[in-house]
């Protein structure tokens, strides 16, 4: 993430009114970096992103068109997103590309993006979203080996029973109605691959917090899309509906993910992982009120686990950090 501020840069003569004479900046300093305002980006960036699995499935699309499609619109979205919030910090974070940990964070998301299309495609958005919620704890466990970081035993059975919430959810998965009819252990596998995926990007955010953050998940996105190409036909590509694939990579994806990534600024980056959960809780009851597809009653139990798993694991993790 770059470390430019988003304030505008204000004259230090001009005051806000003639009866203070505080200068405008401090009080855009004061505004922007209330916990409110930070938590208000987390909120909205994770409320935004919650129907995209909801478009996935409107368009209609199979996976290596969807994977050309996302990944392209959304890493150009991306790209340009960057460019206007880096303002004069373009060439500097140009100048981070060549870095190991950019190359893994591109590398990670376009991984990540692969994955996830395809699990979507595969099977219920229940059993991908509960999978990929796993990403926090796998992140925590991932940081043992990158970071050295002491994993404790609340984080290893964090992660197991979230992983057993996950293995209730994939093999109950086959009794959710109106979902696709694909192998359920391969698109809960390809779930978490996705969550690995994005757990990487989380540790070396960590490790190398001045990488431009957007640039890298802009390029891995549009290298995921470059990739999809390799299993695409011209028929194929055009074969679904594209106004929500447009939708989502020129106006859902950009902008929240913008929100999600500017948010950590200003306010604990737990809290941008408890509101990130809002897709687990909210992506499936939209894919539901759009499609039809319904979770079955042992899927709901295991995602439950899950969510309720990481809620504690998460809160007791700042309080302990606190």
């Amino acid at each position: 993430m770059t470390d430019h501020s988003p304030l505008p840069r204000q004259p230090s003569n001009q005051p806000v009114t003639e009866n203070t004479g505080t200068p405008r900046s401090m009080v855009q300093g004061v505004i922007f970096r209330h916990p409110i305002y930070g938590m208000g980006l987390a909120f909205l960036g994770a409320l935004i992103i919650t129907p995209d699995t909801l478009l996935i499935r409107l368009s209609g699309l199979e996976a290596w068109s969807l994977t050309v499609w996302r990944g392209l619109l959304i890493g150009i979205s991306l790209l340009v997103t960057w460019g206007v919030m880096a303002r004069g910090q373009i060439l500097k974070d140009l100048r981070q590309i060549t870095r190991t940990s950019f190359a893994v964070i591109l590398f990670a998301t376009a991984g990540n993006n692969i994955a996830f299309n395809f699990a979507t495609i595969e099977t219920s958005v229940t059993v991908v979203l509960t999978a990929l919620a796993t990403a926090p704890v796998l992140a925590a466990g991932l940081s043992l080996l990158v970071l050295k970081e002491m994993t404790t035993p609340k984080t290893w059975f964090a992660i197991m029973v979230t992983l057993l919430g996950v293995m209730i959810v994939i093999f109950n998965g086959d009794g959710a109605t109106a979902a696709p009819t694909g192998n359920v252990l391969f698109g809960g596998l390809l779930g978490l691959m996705s969550a690995l995926g994005l757990a990487v990007v989380f540790v070396f955010i960590r490790k190398s917090p001045n990488v431009p953050i957007l640039l890298a998940v802009a390029l891995g996105n549009i290298l995921s899309g470059i990739i999809g190409f390799a299993g695409v036909s011209v028929g194929s590509l055009f074969s679904g509906s594209l106004w929500p694939v447009l939708l989502m990579g020129f106006g859902v994806m950009p902008l929240a993910m913008a929100l999600l990534s500017t948010a950590p600024r200003y306010t604990a980056p737990t809290n941008v992982t408890l509101f990130m959960l809002l897709e687990m809780v909210l992506g499936p009851i939209w894919v539901w009120l759009g499609t039809g597809e319904q979770p079955s009653f042992m899927m709901i139990f295991g995602a439950a686990i899950v969510l309720a798993t990481l809620i504690i694991y998460i809160l007791s993790s700042a309080k302990n950090e606190t």
